[in-house]
């Protein structure tokens, strides 16, 4: 199939503007493109309906007016009363920037469950209150073997809500966690801040593994428009800002493929 491509055009229209080019377009380029984004595993549900609109408006609702085309998109990506305050498309496309997300982080903030102190446990846990006395003895065995299986003895932890944190960088991608830890373990919090100073200060910068995936099936300057649909600050991953571009240890670099392009006039609209 013609290849799409996507660059910014010197037009006044205030609203960006999407359209098809080198041949491509029509029902056949957008089954291509879908089958593709199907297959993509690092798609999830909000990264599909944000490629499938975009493939969508570019090759089966062509036209030459910005406005219409960002209603085209809008409208592809439908109407949800349950955020009807909000802006679907600035979410999907800000969801879409690249960055690192740390595996204890989840959206809103971090996972309480990842946040216990991981300081050294001096006896086993035990769950309280109960006394073994008054249980059956069928339910003392249970009770003992949930105990045996908790985490803070398998992985003899302490496990107590951690309230201080500790980052650790990892050498070869600078990705990162946090260790926690109590207030009872603070004196163990300072001992590993001191032991991973100098490996943090030697990391490189994180390798990113989320978002990025727009500039995969579309091309644009995706610096301006990220920075448009975030925050002016907003500065592009050392990696690039294509998810394709990123290294993954221990896989293949991703192949080159087709894209499509996304052409935008004068300034971008304001959403």
């Amino acid at each position: 199939m013609g290849a799409l491509h996507l660059a910014y055009a010197n037009q006044t229209p205030s609203d960006p503007e999407i359209k098809g080019g080198g041949g491509g377009g029509g029902g056949k380029d957008f089954a291509e493109f879908a089958h593709r984004i199907y297959q993509d595993d690092r798609a999830d549900a909000d990264a599909r309906r944000l490629l499938l609109a975009f493939a969508y408006v570019i090759t089966m609702e062509p036209t030459d007016t910005a406005k219409e085309q960002f209603a085209n998109l809008r409208k592809a990506l439908g109407r949800d009363d349950r955020h009807r305050y909000t802006d679907p498309l600035r979410e999907l496309i800000e969801h879409d920037r690249p960055r690192y997300v740390p595996p204890d982080e989840r959206p809103g903030g971090y996972d309480p469950s990842k946040r216990r102190c991981v300081g050294p446990r001096l006896r086993p846990y035990k769950e309280r209150p109960y006394k073994a006395e008054q249980m059956s003895l069928p339910a003392r065995v249970e009770q003992n073997k949930r105990d045996a299986e908790d985490f803070r003895n398998t992985e003899n932890v302490c496990g107590a809500p951690g309230k201080d944190r500790v980052l650790e960088k990892l050498p070869g991608t600078g990705w990162y966690r946090w260790h926690w830890f109590c207030q009872r373990h603070r004196d163990h919090a300072i001992r590993v801040e001191r032991q991973v100073k100098a490996q943090n200060e030697a990391a490189p910068a994180p390798i990113p593994n989320a978002g990025g995936l727009m500039p995969c099936y579309f091309e644009a300057d995706w610096v301006r428009l990220y920075r448009h649909y975030t925050w002016d600050t907003w500065e592009p991953p050392v990696y690039g800002v294509r998810a394709d571009d990123w290294p993954i240890p221990g896989k293949q670099p991703v192949p080159q493929r087709a894209r499509l392009r996304l052409v935008i006039g004068g300034e971008l609209e304001d959403a």
